[in-house]
């Protein structure tokens, strides 16, 4: 056991220079990111940046272990069935908190059976249609939408695309048939042939799109304009000042974790945060960075917790 804390408190030793440091044998049980989604999503990009980091920075390899399926739920139940020995961490999304919502029979409570451990980085929610649709604005768009035989698709059911949509639907008073897909790409795609009309999306997956003229940008789900898409107003300023949508990241470990590991892990990954290389690859992404203490994320995802419970409500969805 002693061995293993010394290893966690090398790996998080990130204010002694780099050449003082000496590299440390890779203990039988190596520290870890969890990833509940296949490669190639902006989450595994960001464990990867993230560990690649890390690794120099502690004198050791970080695994990153992608363990995709069952809506992030095997991902997250293969860290809580782990040792709480402080060598795991579990990239979370806001699917984290909303499947509690959504599943009858979650194996876990995420708020209780987990530790919150940093808030790294968020995307706002753009809001695009196909360019048949004949609006250029929020207010046109939901004149259109009345009435009318519309549909919107999301990046699956229960995703925060879909439940953000559902709070747009409320908050706008309009009507809109729900078309769930298995990720953004494939729903994005049929955007574009015309199958439906509308989505709520992360913004560097549309950004493309909208450029090629292949489909319509109205309104951004953040609070500020964003640096790739200017002229796009946001929703404060379409009359809609509360609502808000977006992707987030965020890091956490299995409850009973101990604290001094939490502590550690905080620190390293804001360290690696702040690495001009890891800024980069992160914002190119169309990511706003953010590192947050263990306690604020804590906050966070309670708040979050709240909002996509009456999200959830409101849209009737549920997942046996």
């Amino acid at each position: 056991m002693r061995r293993r804390s010394l290893t966690l408190a090398a790996l998080a030793a990130t204010a002694v220079p780099l050449s003082s440091r000496r590299a440390l044998a890779q203990p039988a049980n190596p520290p870890r990111i969890v990833v509940p989604y296949a490669p190639g999503g902006v989450g595994d990009m960001m464990s990867r940046a993230l560990a690649e980091r890390m690794s120099p920075l502690g004198g050791q390899t970080i695994l990153v272990d992608n363990k995709p399926g069952g809506g992030t739920v095997i991902g997250a139940q293969a860290v809580h069935a782990a040792p709480a020995d402080g060598q795991q961490l579990l990239m979370v999304a806001a699917s984290f908190v909303i499947n509690q919502h959504l599943m009858a029979r979650l194996p876990f409570d995420p708020l209780r059976d987990f530790v919150p451990v940093s808030l790294l980085a968020s995307n706002p929610h753009l809001l695009i249609v196909h360019p048949s649709v004949p609006a250029s604005d929020l207010k046109s768009l939901v004149a259109w939408a009345r009435g009318r035989d519309a549909s919107y698709a999301s990046f699956g059911n229960g995703s925060s695309g879909h439940l953000g949509f559902e709070l747009l639907k409320k908050a706008a008073d309009f009507p809109m048939v729900h078309v769930p897909y298995k990720g953004g790409a494939p729903a994005i795609a049929d955007l574009i042939a015309g199958q439906v009309h509308a989505m709520l999306t992360d913004l560097p997956q549309a950004v493309p799109h909208v450029k090629a003229g292949k489909v319509k940008a109205i309104a951004l789900a953040g609070p500020r304009r964003a640096a790739a898409l200017p002229d796009v107003p946001t929703f404060a300023e379409m009359g809609l000042p509360s609502f808000e949508s977006r992707s987030w990241y965020g890091m956490v470990m299995r409850s009973g974790s101990p604290a001094e590991s939490v502590q550690r892990w905080n620190q390293a990954l804001l360290a690696a945060l702040r690495e001009p290389e890891v800024r980069s690859r992160l914002e190119q992404a169309g990511l706003d960075i953010i590192g947050t203490p263990a306690d604020e994320f804590g906050g966070f995802l309670r708040r979050e917790s709240a909002r996509y419970a009456e999200a959830v409500r409101l849209s009737g969805a549920k997942i046996e």
